[in-house]
C-alpha cells in the first residue's frame, strides 16, 4: 500500500504486485532517512504551531494527513515562505489544500498557480526525487541550493538541479522524465 492518496500515481505509471506499486515501496525504503527527518521538523512545528494557535499567535491550527506521497503537515511555523519536502513528509506554511486559505487561493478558491500548477504539484516531484536519491537526496538539495545562491540566484531558482524538474510544466522529478 502506498500513501499516495490523492491519485497522483508514481511517474512513469510504475507496474504493481497484487495492487501493491513494489517500485514505490523500495523507493519510501530508500527514503526512510529523509522522511524521519522531515517528520521530526514537521513534528516540531506541529507543536510549535499548536502552542501559537492556543495563545492565539496562529490563526488556524496545525494538521498532518497522508497524501501527495507523503505525510503533509499544514499550517505549520516551520514551512518557510511556502513549503519545505524532506522525505516523504511536507511542511507547507498555511494549508495549500484548502480553498479558503487566501495565501494559496484566489478568493474565488481557485488555486494560486506557478509555473502552471500548484505548490502541491511541485511539492510531490520532491518526494519522487528523495525516492530516487535516497540518503543523497538531502546533501543534493543543499549542494543544488548553494550552487544557485553562489551564481547570484535565488534557492528555488533553475540553478539548484533539484528544483529544475519541479518548476517545470508540467512538473516532474527531473528534467526529461515524464
Amino acid at each position: 500500500m502506498s500513501f499516495q492518496d490523492r491519485g497522483e500515481g508514481a511517474p512513469g505509471g510504475a507496474p504493481t504486485a497484487g495492487g501493491i506499486d513494489w517500485r514505490d515501496v523500495a523507493g519510501k525504503i530508500w527514503n526512510a532517512p529523509n522522511t524521519a527527518v522531515g517528520l521530526l521538523y514537521g513534528g516540531v512545528g506541529m507543536a510549535a504551531g499548536e502552542a501559537a494557535h492556543l495563545m492565539g499567535l496562529q490563526e488556524k491550527a496545525p494538521r498532518v494527513f497522508l497524501g501527495n506521497n507523503g505525510v503533509q503537515f499544514v499550517n505549520n511555523p516551520l514551512g518557510g515562505r511556502s513549503a519545505i519536502t524532506l522525505g516523504n513528509a511536507t511542511v507547507s506554511y498555511r494549508d495549500p489544500y484548502d480553498p479558503s486559505d487566501g495565501y494559496w487561493h484566489y478568493p474565488d478558491g481557485s488555486p494560486i498557480l506557478e509555473n502552471g500548477h500548484t505548490n502541491p504539484q511541485h511539492e510531490i516531484q520532491h518526494t519522487y526525487q528523495g525516492q530516487q536519491l535516497g540518503p543523497l537526496y538531502l546533501p543534493s538539495n543543499l549542494l543544488g541550493g548553494l550552487n544557485a545562491v553562489l551564481r547570484g540566484k535565488e534557492w528555488h531558482d533553475d540553478a539548484n538541479w533539484n528544483e529544475t524538474g519541479p518548476q517545470m510544466n508540467p512538473p516532474r522529478p527531473w528534467p526529461g522524465t515524464p
